[in-house]
């Protein structure tokens, strides 16, 4: 059985041989681009660098970049992607939803790649949605906003979204089967955001992004850091497909999979924060061997992977290693 089909059987709850993989050297994974942006205006703070301008604007003394919808961002050390530090939108009433053209062309791209053959799971990314929302405000501002502006934000979002399904519907029948965004969505022990206000201001986009991706043959993968609890029947009722939560434990993971796993996938390291960090390898490999026994008790759910950047947040390959092994040895369900 080709990796593709495994990973497909996971998500379909169709008795999956064993769990799947996405290691940085064993991996059911292939990953892909999915737009060819054309006619695009300048832009030349496009790469990380050191901008006068860019400082005289944010009061920030890093390196900065700024994207195309005007968001500026900024890092230290080349450390991380980044993180938001200046916002394109500034004021509601000034803002305009930049028009960006992607080429229909690159469909054929795809297509040339036969992605439709090949043995693993095709994987791509698209944009976020309360994420483009928080990098455009702020976090505090957007915050304000779904209660100052929730029409505004709604218009936003929609932009974003007709945006993305546009992409979806060029490379439908390409043979990419999973469609991954971003969206960190918790702090530590709760969600930025009541359930209510989700249901209200992001759920409608989230289904419709959701639906747009079912309908052109893939799955649907969220990225949220966080404790999501509050939101995972609604995100599961809007059609994510996939969970990828860097912090298993946080909920932890024994109720993720005794709550979800008949209706989700979870896509997950061994625990970022709570387990692989203490470099204790008895503590680690009994987790990772739990995560195992945890999840073939409900017939699947489980997505093992590693976190793309260790050394960002301290942790040493050879610990998360130590997981590795202890997985792949009880993969089978």
């Amino acid at each position: 059985m080709t990796s593709k089909e495994i990973i497909k059987r996971l998500i379909k709850h169709d008795e999956p041989p064993r769990f799947g993989f996405d290691f940085k050297d064993h991996s059911d994974f292939v990953h892909t681009a999915n737009r060819r942006q054309i006619n695009m205006p300048p832009n030349p703070y496009d790469k990380w660098g050191d901008y006068p301008e860019l400082r005289e604007i944010t009061g920030f003394h890093g390196e900065t970049r700024r994207d195309f919808y005007g968001n500026i961002y900024g890092r230290f050390n080349g450390k991380t992607k980044g993180e938001c530090i200046r916002g394109a939108i500034q004021d509601w009433d000034d803002y305009y939803f930049p028009v960006i053209e992607f080429d229909p062309a690159f469909r054929e791209t795809l297509l040339e790649k036969d992605f439709v053959n090949h043995d693993k799971f095709v994987l791509t990314t698209g944009k976020a949605i309360f994420s483009q929302h928080r990098d455009a405000r702020l976090m505090s501002n957007a915050l304000m906003d779904t209660i100052e502006y929730p029409d505004e934000v709604k218009s936003f979002i929609d932009g974003l979204v007709d945006q993305e399904i546009a992409i979806i519907k060029n490379i439908a029948g390409c043979g990419i089967d999973g469609w991954i965004i971003y969206d960190d969505l918790g702090m530590q022990t709760t969600t930025f955001m009541s359930p209510n206000t989700f249901r209200e201001i992001y759920k409608p986009a989230y289904k419709k992004l959701a639906d747009a991706v079912h309908e052109a043959g893939m799955a649907m993968f969220l990225h949220s850091c966080g404790y999501n609890y509050a939101l995972m029947e609604d995100l599961i009722d809007a059609g994510i497909d996939v969970f990828q939560f860097d912090q298993p434990d946080a909920y932890p993971a024994e109720v993720l999979a005794n709550e979800f796993a008949d209706r989700a996938v979870f896509f997950s390291p061994v625990d970022i924060q709570k387990v692989l960090p203490t470099g204790d390898r008895e503590f680690i490999e009994r987790r990772a061997k739990e995560m195992c026994e945890i999840f073939r008790k409900v017939g699947g759910g489980w997505i093992a992977k590693d976190y793309p950047s260790y050394s960002d947040i301290g942790i040493d390959h050879e610990w998360a290693h130590w997981a590795q092994d202890v997985i792949v040895a009880n993969s089978d369900i």
